[in-house]
């Protein structure tokens, strides 16, 4: 599953590289043909020798692209990347030298064949040298020189710009896709750890059912019965809906009514267990069983066969938040003094890797009494 996303991902970013590097070439195409200077008329021939200098810029992208880049610098080969880059730039240059001084010479030849529009020019005396002026030299061949060179360093600094723009283009889309998988992975490993969490508390939730109903088998056989097609329906809960990210909040609650009537069968009258659910519950999801674990807690260390006892379980809903709040007497016995348990602890990762920093979660004592709290505020 991880690798059809990951491949997705890498197609859906070459497939935007591919459109604007079309795009691009595109445009360095039809610049020629828009922006000519042909008076009247497109002079073809020119702009298929324009095409050629392009055509060599091209094949300097393409061995940028997929040999120098993915081959060396993508290898961390760059010192070899640099040299190679210079040395394909210098053959490129110097080929792109020769195309364009023949391609100038041609220009030279098409302008000279262009005929001369409006008035004729007029006449004029040569100016009279007096001997004390100095009149500059004509360099035609000079001047001829440095016409050619602005045509060449045009195309020399698109083939520049090319390169360092594609160069970046794929630097950004391999940075995409890095950051895209990095966050997947911790979305994976988030689940992964979720999923392990959530199967310990599983294990340790039945096994404390179990005792309960084989508990009841000598006192009350049908009952027993009836315990365990709750059972059975509470081990589908927790073995196939509870392995979604959220399950609708009627659900969960009726899963706690169904685990708190299982716990029920194993106490007497002096035993008072209080629950409190809100009749008309909000329509939202919530992640299955965060409180299931504080819930076992208080029958595991609230309970005394010897002495009237009490566990108070309530839920509300205010402000698009979810409250729990769970009281119960604290018994000490050996070895469960201060220790909240297994699943206990499971559940606060979860909280953790769930809301992160918005939830609000307190357990303690409460200040002069006997008693035992927990109050946990998450959002819905």
């Amino acid at each position: 599953m991880i690798f059809k996303i990951k491949k997705k991902i890498k197609n859906r970013s070459w497939n935007v590289q591919l459109v604007i590097v079309v795009c691009m070439w595109l445009l360095v195409i039809l610049v020629p043909v828009l922006a000519g200077d042909f008076e009247d008329k497109t002079n073809w021939d020119l702009i298929f020798k324009m095409w050629k200098e392009h055509a060599l810029v091209f094949v300097m992208f393409l061995v940028n692209r997929f040999l120098l880049l993915p081959k060396l610098l993508f290898k961390g080969k760059r010192l070899f990347y640099a040299l190679a880059l210079a040395l394909v730039f210098l053959c490129g240059s110097y080929t792109l030298y020769l195309v364009s001084s023949s391609n100038f010479k041609h220009f030279k030849e098409v302008r000279r064949e262009i005929p001369q529009q409006g008035p004729p020019l007029e006449y004029r005396e040569p100016p009279v040298f007096d001997g004390k002026s100095i009149m500059p030299p004509l360099h035609h061949e000079k001047d001829g020189h440095r016409n050619f060179a602005f045509p060449f360093a045009n195309i020399l600094i698109l083939s520049i710009l090319i390169l360092g723009f594609d160069t970046g283009l794929v630097f950004s889309q391999k940075w995409i896709i890095s950051e895209k998988n990095k966050a997947l992975l911790e979305k994976e490993n988030i689940e992964n750890k979720m999923a392990f969490l959530q199967n310990q508390i599983s294990p340790h939730f039945f096994m404390n059912t179990l005792n309960n109903i084989h508990a009841l088998v000598d006192i009350d056989t049908e009952e027993a019965k009836e315990s365990i097609i709750k059972l059975s329906r509470m081990m589908g809960y927790m073995l196939y809906e509870s392995k979604t990210e959220k399950i609708p909040l009627q659900k969960e609650m009726d899963f706690i009514k169904s685990y708190i009537e299982l716990m029920k069968i194993r106490f007497t009258d002096t035993v008072e267990i209080i629950l409190d659910v809100p009749d008309k519950l909000p329509a939202v999801n919530i992640p299955p069983l965060l409180t299931i674990s504080y819930i076992e807690n208080a029958f595991k260390h609230g309970i005394s066969y010897n002495e009237n006892c009490f566990i108070r379980i309530s839920f509300s809903f205010d402000k698009g938040r979810m409250v729990f709040d769970i009281i119960n007497k604290i018994y000490e016995r050996k070895g469960n003094v201060g220790n909240s348990g297994v699943g206990v602890e499971n559940t606060k990762n979860r909280l953790d890797l769930i809301y992160g920093n918005n939830y609000k979660l307190e357990i303690g004592k409460l200040p002069d009494e006997n008693l035992f709290a927990v109050n946990l505020n998450v959002p819905l």
